[in-house]
C-alpha cells in the first residue's frame, strides 16, 4: 500500500511539474506547443509503451472488442474537449480560479460518480464513508487553494482576462467534468483489461492497453482544436522557428506528462480492489501541491502577505489530510 502510495504520489508531482518547461519554447504559440505536445503525449508515447509492455496488442484490442473500445475513445474525446475547455476559461476568469474549479470538478467527478456506479445496488460500508470525507477535506483544500490564488493575482495586479464572469465558469465548470471522463474511463475499461491479463501481460501493466485508445480520443480533439486556430490565424509557419531546442522542450513535457499517467496507473492498480475510485483524489491533489511547490520555487507568492500565505498553507494541509483519508478508506477497503 505505501509503496502504490508513494507511486501515485510521483505521478502527481510528474503531472503538476509538466508545464515548466513551456516557458523555454521560443517563437512558437500555444497552438504550435500544443499540437506537437498532443502528438507525442497522447499517441506516439502510449502507443510505444504499449507495443512495448503488453503482449499481442493488436489480439487484446479484438479480444476486447468494438464495444469496449469506443465507450473508451469517446470519454477519451470527452476528456480532450475538457482540457480545450480549461484554455478558454483560463482567458475569461484567470489562471487561478479556472485552475481551481477544473481540478476541483474533476477529482469530485471522478471519485464520486465511479463510486456511485460500483454501490448503487447495495448501502455504502465504512470505506465508501471514508472515501467520501476523504473527497471532501481535498475539495475543501482545493478550494483554499483557490482562494489563495485569487489573493495572490489581486496583490500582483494581474488582468484577469476577458469575457463574462458566469461565461467563464460554466466553461470551467465543463471542462472539469469532461476531464474527470479519463476516470471514468479507467473504472469502465475492465474489456481491455482483462483481455490484455488473458494474453498473459501483468496486472499492472495490462492497463498501457487503455491509454492509446483513451489518450487517442482525447488527441483527436486537442489536434482538431490546434488546426483550427492555424486556419483562423495564419500562422502556421511559426513552425520553422527553433526547430530542434522547441521540440526538446516539448519531447520533456511529453515525458513528463504521459508518464505521470502510466506511473499513476501502475500506482492506482496497486491500491486494492478501489484503486482507480481512490487514486483519483490523490492524484488530483498531488498536481496541486506540485504546482503550489512551482510557484514556490518561481516566487508567484510573495507578494501576498500573510493572508495569501494562511489560505496557501492551510489548503495544503487541507489536501495532505485528504489524502490520508482516501490512502486509509483503501487500506480498510481490503
Amino acid at each position: 500500500m505505501l509503496l502504490a502510495l508513494m507511486t501515485v504520489a510521483i505521478a502527481g508531482g510528474m503531472n503538476g511539474s509538466f508545464a515548466a518547461p513551456m516557458n523555454r519554447v521560443r517563437g512558437w504559440q500555444w497552438e504550435h506547443i500544443w499540437l506537437v505536445w498532443s502528438v507525442l503525449a497522447m499517441l506516439v508515447i502510449p502507443l510505444a509503451l504499449a507495443l512495448a509492455t503488453v503482449s499481442h496488442l493488436g489480439a487484446v484490442y479484438s479480444v476486447a472488442g468494438p464495444t469496449a473500445l469506443v465507450s473508451t475513445a469517446l470519454y477519451g474525446m470527452l476528456w480532450g474537449a475538457g482540457t480545450v475547455l480549461f484554455g478558454l476559461g483560463i482567458e475569461r476568469i484567470g489562471i487561478a480560479l479556472s485552475f481551481g474549479i477544473v481540478l476541483g470538478t474533476s477529482s469530485s467527478a471522478g471519485t464520486l460518480i465511479p463510486l456511485l456506479m460500483q454501490h448503487h445496488a447495495r448501502p455504502l460500508g465504512r470505506a465508501e464513508f471514508l472515501l467520501l470525507a476523504g473527497a471532501a477535506f481535498i475539495l475543501l483544500g482545493v478550494a483554499a487553494n483557490v482562494r489563495g490564488g485569487l489573493l495572490r493575482e489581486t496583490a500582483a495586479a494581474q488582468h484577469v482576462g476577458r469575457g463574462s464572469f458566469a461565461t467563464g465558469l460554466l466553461i470551467c465548470l465543463l471542462s472539469g467534468i469532461g476531464s474527470s471522463c479519463m476516470s471514468l474511463a479507467l473504472n469502465q475499461s475492465a474489456p481491455i483489461l482483462e483481455a490484455a491479463e488473458s494474453f498473459g501481460t501483468s496486472e499492472t501493466a495490462s492497463l498501457n492497453a487503455v491509454w492509446p485508445i483513451l489518450l487517442g480520443g482525447g488527441m483527436t480533439v486537442n489536434v482538431a482544436y490546434c488546426v483550427f486556430l492555424f486556419i483562423r490565424r495564419g500562422n502556421v509557419l511559426c513552425f520553422r522557428e527553433s526547430v530542434a531546442c522547441n521540440g526538446l522542450w516539448i519531447l520533456v513535457m511529453a515525458l513528463l506528462w504521459s508518464g505521470s499517467n502510466f506511473v499513476y496507473g501502475f500506482g492506482a492498480r496497486g491500491l486494492g480492489p478501489q484503486g482507480l475510485v481512490v487514486g483519483w483524489p490523490i492524484f488530483m491533489a498531488l498536481i496541486v501541491l506540485s504546482a503550489n511547490a512551482w510557484g514556490v520555487l518561481k516566487r508567484e507568492w510573495r507578494s501576498g502577505g500573510t493572508r495569501l500565505a494562511f489560505w496557501a498553507v492551510a489548503g495544503c494541509l487541507l489536501l495532505i489530510g485528504g489524502i490520508w483519508i482516501v490512502a486509509w478508506s483503501g487500506n480498510c477497503g481490503r
